[in-house]
């Protein structure tokens, strides 16, 4: 029976083989954009070590099987420095070979980096968003970073665009429940906060600390109550993992640290001037090689106008709004951040920090200032992009603009053959002005394996049935091990062992050498520093196995074995010898 035409329903329409394949083609042309730029500048930064093995580079340690202990949790005593991260990584090993985690971890900051900024300027021309997002990838904080080993911290600054993101979007974006008029669906802004924040979330307390200078600002000058309130409980609910540790345990900090980490001069133009410049770490030995001498000119230019970039442009343009918190936020959080990194650089800046770490511990996180210029990093990077759009489309700022919401792309005119040129020569510029980050940070990071008898020795300690601590000797947070390639690196025992471990966690600065973290070493440190016999102590410490793996030995003249009279040596090796007391 064939219905009138009157009552005839058409079906859906089905798409075609070709539709179906532009479709395709369209949607792997946008993840390609958005994850291939970062991904190809994390391949040239890490290069060769991407092999098998493990990036060993001083606070970088991954081990291949970490074991869950309440060290872990930040319960051991010490500050919850690797809470959670630590965590998290020995967790995903359990799948997958540490090593690999270690690189995919590495590769995923630079990924998440370079889209963040590119999707916070999705309005801009795709050279500058290109441009911007090298900028933000491939600069003196990240390679310092890097190079130190602050992987947990990188993941925060990486997350850092994504959160502004999510804060911008405006309450009324399309989402799950209301979709937008192409049929696409929004995450509820509650589930892309907290999407974006996870990064920080697993970096710990110091990318969580980074995180919120950017999210505070942005939050108490929105316009909604409500969103501010959401992100404020995001931040404090992120923050638990580590915030709870801190609180059940007193956390220690040296005063003497207050002068050890304060911002330095790593350019020509002083600590302010290479703060400015994204650089400024204090440790000396970090500094990317080639970059620094008088060649640093052009980075401090690049930075300037990537500065004016986003103090002028921003307001005329695509972009944050002049209005909105997008601009006024990010620009106070990152005066903010570059003041607080400035602020060791005075004897006044240091007096309030020492003060301030005497009142309560937890502002020791302020002591390493130089990390709070993500936020300036990102909003240079901002600058950047603004400045190379301006320079190819001048047209495109002519107004003034106060409905910037992300996601919603603008068809940008045409650049002309002068200005795809100076596009192209600033994508390319930061990793031109900054070689020492590529290829394996210039060769300081190469993967190697730990020796097979330091792993069988960690196997052995833990199968013992008695109960004991371990002391790790010599008496020094760093070493230098011939099989890492004499590179620094943070003893790697604590993470190797579950047994409880007193080491000496107190970093040492040139001359300045600062106090353990961890109450127990605090304990013993005088001691063990000394020439006297080490047996009553460590015993009433509750001390059943000594690992010592000399590199050299602190008192050369007085070696361990002596000082550790009636104990057994159960490892001998070359580079390792492990006591145990039998009495």
């Amino acid at each position: 029976m064939v219905m009138p035409a009157a009552t005839r329903r058409e079906g859906p329409s089905q798409p075609s083989g070709s539709s179906i394949r532009s479709r395709l083609a369209r949607s792997f042309g946008r993840v390609a954009l958005r994850v291939g730029p970062g991904l190809v500048l994390g391949l040239l930064a890490l290069g060769p070590g991407l092999r098998r093995g493990f990036l060993l580079s001083y606070d970088m340690v991954f081990v291949p099987r970490e074991p869950f202990t309440p060290a872990m949790f930040g319960l051991a005593g010490g500050p919850p420095r690797a809470v959670p991260s630590d965590f998290v990584v020995a967790f995903a090993a359990r799948a997958i070979p540490a090593d690999i985690v270690q690189k995919l971890v590495l590769l995923l900051i630079f990924v998440l980096a370079c889209s963040g900024v590119m999707a916070l300027l999705d309005r801009q021309p795709v050279l500058a968003r290109l441009a911007a997002g090298a900028f933000y990838t491939w600069n003196p904080y990240l390679a310092e970073r890097l190079i130190i080993g602050q992987w947990a911290l990188l993941l925060g600054y990486a997350g850092l665009p994504w959160v502004l993101r999510a804060m911008l979007t405006p309450a009324e974006a399309p989402t799950a429940e209301a979709p937008s008029r192409t049929g696409a669906f929004r995450l509820d802004r509650r589930v892309r906060l907290a999407l974006a924040l996870l990064p920080a979330v697993v970096g710990g307390f110091a990318a969580m600390a980074v995180t919120a200078l950017v999210v505070v600002p942005v939050a108490l000058l929105g316009r909604s109550l409500s969103r501010a309130v959401l992100a404020l409980a995001a931040l404090a609910v992120g923050s638990l993992p580590w915030l709870i540790p801190s609180v059940l345990h007193p956390v220690y900090t040296d005063p003497a640290g207050v002068a050890a980490f304060a911002a330095r001069a790593d350019t020509p133009f002083g600590a302010v001037g290479s703060l400015l410049m994204l650089g400024g770490t204090w440790n000396a030995e970090t500094v990317p090689r080639a970059y620094g001498g008088a060649w640093s000119a052009l980075w401090l230019a690049l930075a300037v106008a990537a500065i004016l970039g986003y103090a002028v442009l921003a307001r005329r343009g695509p972009g944050p709004s002049r209005t909105g918190p997008g601009w006024a936020g990010l620009g106070l959080a990152a005066v903010a951040g570059l003041v607080l990194a400035s602020l060791g650089v005075t004897a006044a800046g240091r007096d309030l920090l020492r003060a301030a770490t005497g009142f309560w511990p937890g502002f020791a996180v302020l002591r390493d200032g130089q990390q709070f210029v993500a936020p300036l990093a990102l909003a240079e990077a901002a600058g950047f992009g603004l400045a190379v759009a301006w320079v190819m489309n001048p047209g495109s700022f002519g107004r003034k603009n106060t409905d910037w919401v992300p996601g919603q792309h603008q068809v940008a005119a045409r650049a002309d053959t002068p200005g795809l040129a100076l596009g192209l020569i600033a994508l390319l510029a930061p990793v031109l002005l900054l070689p020492g980050l590529a290829w394996g940070a210039a060769g300081r990071l190469r993967p190697v394996e730990y020796p097979a008898g330091w792993l069988a020795a960690a196997r052995l300690i833990d199968a013992s049935r008695g109960p004991g601590d371990v002391l790790l000797l010599p008496w020094v947070a760093d070493r230098r091990p011939p099989w890492n390639r004499g590179e620094v690196m943070l003893d790697a025992w604590p993470r190797l062992l579950s047994r409880p471990v007193i080491w000496n966690d107190g970093t040492q600065v040139g001359d300045v050498r600062m106090a353990p973290d961890d109450p127990r070493a605090r304990q013993l440190d005088k001691i063990i520093d000394s020439r006297a016999p080490l047996t009553g102590a460590l015993r009433a410490a509750g001390v059943r196995f000594v690992v010592d793996d000399p590199d050299p030995l602190p008192n050369a003249d007085t070696p361990t074995g002596v000082r550790l009279a009636g104990w057994t040596a159960i490892i001998r090796l070359p580079d390792l010898v492990v006591y145990e007391w039998r009495g």
